[in-house]
């Protein structure tokens, strides 16, 4: 797998003579390199190679360096912006930007805003277009890096919020997703050595353009008149109204058919015996590649109790067709009606 990344870091500022941002950023500058990483369940990887080149720049720290980046993301699959927090002690993921200006001190241009707006029309807070819960999932156990809601109010902040609000009003993608970016604030070089920093820096470019892996299984309950279990997603769950199979994600150390036996008991309340898998359907969402297992499920008469969705219909193969699938499912549902219902 080959990707581009753009990334920067910031000169000096304040009192500091050296900036390890910018040291840290220089080391990749114009450099192509290929990383290997393993996957960690439950997410997998599109690949354990990766092969990335870097461009990008030393940004001012000023109004005019935290735009500098918005005219070079279009050839790019993912933007990282690195910065210093002097007294942080781990590598932090910054999870969201605030529309907000507040410094206590001045930038390098001797600007210094007190409670002001990067955006007078902008949204007050913007996520990382990163797929967040992989990326913290990665880096979980790490001693060394933690995820961060503070991106803080300087030109940090500034720079990560113009990015992302730029890539949200002009709709900026890379391969069908909204284009990853992320910040990230380092600590001084005296709290991780600047080559272990580099090393775990270079592991997170290496997921961040990745679209993570996953596993998903679905139960495909079948009664007595030849009617399957169809489920609609509730107001409060994402693609609400979409139907689907009962079922989710397989955890970390779980079997596909532990992980439905689960599933079901908490969607539905019920006890089920998992039968033969019928079929694996891989679907790219853009953000996320869903691998779902189809297997048949015997409930022997059981009563349904539906906690996670606003409805639960039993179906004929005529009848599914008129629903509202979720994307994932709708080419495997037309092959069971296609087949018939009784074949399962």
């Amino acid at each position: 797998m080959k990707a581009r990344i753009w990334l920067t870091g910031f000169e000096p500022f304040g009192e500091h003579v050296e900036n390890p941002s910018k040291i840290l950023v220089e080391r990749i500058l114009g450099t192509r390199q290929t990383n290997e990483i393993k996957e960690i369940p439950p997410y997998g990887l599109e690949s354990e190679s990766v092969e990335l080149s870097y461009s990008g720049c030393i940004l001012t720290v000023d109004e005019a360096g935290s735009g500098e980046s918005l005219n070079h993301l279009s050839d790019v699959d993912a933007v990282i912006h690195v910065g210093l927090n002097e007294k942080a002690q781990k590598i932090r993921l910054e999870m969201c930007a605030i529309n907000e200006l507040n410094f206590r001190i001045a930038d390098n241009s001797g600007r210094e805003t007190k409670e002001g707006f990067i955006d007078e029309n902008g949204l007050p807070l913007l996520h990382t277009t990163a797929h967040r819960p992989s990326i913290s999932h990665a880096f979980s156990n790490n001693e060394f890096v933690e995820i961060s809601e503070d991106c803080g109010r300087f030109v940090c902040n500034e720079t990560y919020y113009r990015t992302l609000n730029f890539i949200e009003k002009s709709g900026l993608q890379s391969r069908g997703r909204a284009l990853p970016a992320l910040f990230v604030h380092i600590p001084p070089f005296e709290s991780i050595p600047e080559d272990q920093q580099l090393e775990l820096f270079s592991e997170l470019c290496a997921r961040i353009v990745q679209k993570p892996i996953v596993q998903v299984v679905g139960g495909v309950l079948i009664n007595s008149s030849q009617q399957i279990l169809a489920c609609r997603r509730a107001s409060d769950q994402v693609m609400s109204g979409h139907w689907e199979f009962p079922g989710g994600k397989v955890e970390a150390n779980e079997t596909p058919i532990d992980a439905l036996k689960r599933e079901l008991n908490e969607e539905l309340g019920l006890v089920v015996e998992v039968g033969n898998m019928i079929e694996t359907v891989v679907h790219d969402y853009g953000s996320m590649i869903v691998k779902i297992s189809f297997f048949t499920c015997q409930i022997d008469g059981q009563k349904l109790t539906p906690i996670v969705h606003d409805e639960c219909r039993w179906v004929t193969a005529s009848e599914s067709n008129s629903l509202n699938w979720l994307p994932a499912d709708i080419e495997f549902v037309q092959r069971l009606a296609q087949k018939g219902f009784e074949e399962l």
